[in-house]
Order: C-alpha cells, then structure tokens, then sequence
C-alpha cells in the first residue's frame, strides 16, 4: 500500500496509480502506472489540462505530472472490449518520490491464486486493499490482453495495482491494472466501462459483496505482458534521452 496513491486532474480526484521500479529507470526519475482513461474527461473526451500525483493520497505532497508515455487508449471508442485492452499508461512525475515501488510481473494467476486490489475507496476517503479475489473466463469478454476479476472496487479505484499474492514470503507481482467494469445491460448486448456511467448506477453493477457474473457484468484490468514492458522500456529510454539532451 505504501507504493499507492491518487491522481488529482482539474481538481478532482479520477483515479489510483502506482509508484513503479524499471531496472533501467534512473535514480532521479520517478514513473508511475495508472489507467489512461482517468486523465481524459469522460463526457466531452478530452483529456484534463492539469493532473498531478499524490503518493498515499496525501493531500499536501502533490507531485505535477511531466510527460506521459504513449498509449492507443481512445475515449470515445464503443468498443468497450478494445478500449480496456488500451487503457493502460505511464507518467514521469516532475520530481522524484520518496516512495517504496513496486516491480511490474508478466506472471499469470492460475484460478487457485489469490488476487488483491489496492485502490482509492470513495465510501472511506482512503486508499484500502479488496483482498481474496479470484479471477474469471468469460465467452462474452474473452481478451487475453485483460484479468477479469471480483475485487471490490468503488469510484476512485481504476489505475489501481492488481497483485499476485504468494503463499511464502515473496513480495507481491502487480500483474494488471484496474480498469474498470465491463457490463452488459438488459438484451441489447451493450457493453460499457463503469467509469461512464453515474456513481449510483456504477455502485449498484459492482457492490461490495456482489457476485460477478462473467458472461454479464465483471471487472476487468489490463495485464501487464511483454507489449507494456516494452513500452515502459521505450519510454525509460525516451524520458534518458531528454534528459542527456539537457544537460
């Protein structure tokens, strides 16, 4: 939890992110993962002039954001399935965290694993872990880009860190990022990201304690595979060049 906090965009808290750790990353550069659709404004589509970070959601430490790494994610897209398989991104904050980071895992859970949720909480104003998760299949959302699971998740908790959980004391993999929850409604085979929708329709789709129904309603998270380790590598190797260009 310690690795977690919030992200703050044109004055409003949208999402989770996570302080992440690159064997290449320099010393004085901090990155985070988080989900890309919380930084655009989900009505109009356009993304948010200003966003910062702030680690373990405290108020008073907020960190600007300095670029953001490139992503396919498009709000506007109906597609729900394609848009969750893009809505994953890295930011360089504008100055370096004093903050534990958490090393991203190509690992898969098998159906036995534990999974874990680290997200902001809207009912308690505070960062909280769903724990004892499991994962599911699905016919109707199959996509081997995403981990569909039955963590509890309220607003606030999309970009959060979906974590491997390890029977002896080997620290936990982030394994996905929280997107959101993909739902179909009624008998139009409508598909769409919770975040979309109205707080009260989003909390009565995935309340605490609901059962997931894969081929209906479930949460969904971008797995971390070898495609987004390339690209945080590439956007490491970017973020090194600027800075060997300024000096």
């Amino acid at each position: 939890m310690a690795a977690v906090g919030t992200i703050i965009c044109d004055g409003g808290l949208r999402g989770t992110a996570t302080h992440i750790k690159s064997p290449s990353t320099d010393a004085n550069q901090s990155i985070i993962i988080t989900a890309a659709h919380i930084l655009f404004d989900v009505k109009s589509g356009k993304p948010y002039t200003s966003c910062s970070y702030l680690p373990k959601n405290k108020r008073l430490s907020a960190i600007s954001f300095k670029t953001i790494s490139e992503h396919n994610f498009d709000p506007l897209n109906s597609n729900k399935i394609a848009q969750s398989e893009s809505d994953i991104v890295f930011v360089a904050l504008d100055r370096a965290l004093q903050q534990p980071a958490l090393l991203l895992s190509e690992s898969r859970a098998s159906g036995n694993e534990k999974l874990s949720l680290l997200g902001y909480n809207s009912s308690q104003n505070h960062l909280t872990e769903s724990t004892d998760c499991k994962q599911y299949g699905s016919i109707q959302f199959a996509s081997e880009k995403l981990l569909l699971h039955d963590c509890d998740a309220r607003s606030g908790a999309s970009g959060g860190p979906l974590l491997l959980r390890s029977d002896n004391d080997q620290p936990a993999k982030l394994i996905a990022v929280h997107g959101g929850t993909l739902l179909i409604k009624t008998l139009l085979i409508k598909t769409l990201l919770i975040d979309g929708m109205d707080e009260a329709e989003s909390n009565s789709a995935s309340s605490d304690g609901a059962v997931a129904d894969p081929e209906r309603w479930i949460n969904q998270a971008r797995r971390v595979d070898r495609a987004v380790l390339e690209r945080l590598r590439r956007f490491v190797a970017y973020l090194a060049k600027g800075s060997q260009g300024q000096r």
